[in-house]
């Protein structure tokens, strides 16, 4: 997983982790988010992941949880400390004119980190947006494109998409939409400097996250948009 990918998930970890202290009984809303956690941590760093999964376990299993939430936050916390250290500030990609392929391969990457959702507005998306880029979407996601000039060839790509490859991809158009937003998972919104289908080839273009909070209000403001917007 690409780092910058990384350290979003985790900042949307924690901004959304569950009451783990004190006694008693864990739920499923515990169980999933210590789920998550360790997969994140195993995916940044191996050997942290061993004395992570031991601190985890002994949570569920209502074990010294004082310390066993400290090693857990302090871990979460240590990762996302040495992803911020090693990419540039402030977080976030930036393609200069001709890194066309650069900003390919960035795009890529999220579109592949996505766990359930992914919904992509883009008044300027075409075909392309289905060819290049779905293909790294892991099996058993919904998607959802919001377009609006070349609506009717993007909704022909993501037919042809879902009919060899399966899966839920719908269309829909809006005359609405001004920004270029990719939201995954309905928890983290990245913004992208300069529409998909040109993005990077003769203009400078960004590919770069929100805050969490903001996010959450981006991801409300594009339901309504999507259920405003005409299906095709």
């Amino acid at each position: 997983m690409e780092p910058i990918v990384l350290l979003e998930k985790f900042r949307v970890l924690i901004a959304s982790k569950p009451a783990l202290e004190g006694r008693g009984s864990y739920g499923q809303e515990q169980f999933a988010w210590l789920g998550r956690a360790s997969a994140l941590i195993s995916a940044w760093n191996r050997a942290e992941a061993i004395s992570f999964g031991v601190a985890a376990n002994s949570l569920a299993g209502n074990f010294n949880r004082e310390m066993n939430v400290g090693t857990i936050f302090t871990t979460i916390h240590k990762a996302i400390a040495m992803l911020e250290d090693a990419l540039p500030q402030p977080v976030g990609q930036a393609f200069g004119p001709g890194a066309a392929y650069d900003f390919f391969r960035a795009l890529r990457a999220l579109v592949a980190s996505t766990d359930k959702s992914l919904v992509v507005v883009d008044p300027y998306m075409d075909a392309e947006t289905v060819d290049g880029y779905l293909s790294a979407l892991p099996p058993g996601r919904t998607v959802r494109l919001i377009a609006s000039r070349f609506a009717d060839d993007v909704r022909v790509a993501a037919a042809k998409f879902t009919t060899q490859q399966g899966g839920s991809v719908e269309v829909r158009k809006s005359s609405e939409i001004h920004d270029r937003v990719v939201l995954v998972d309905a928890s983290q919104c990245w913004v992208l400097g300069a529409s998909i289908k040109d993005a990077a080839s003769k203009k400078p273009t960004y590919l770069a996250p929100l805050s969490a909070d903001i996010a959450m209000q981006k991801v409300k403001m594009y339901e309504d948009v999507w259920n405003a917007a005409r299906s095709i």
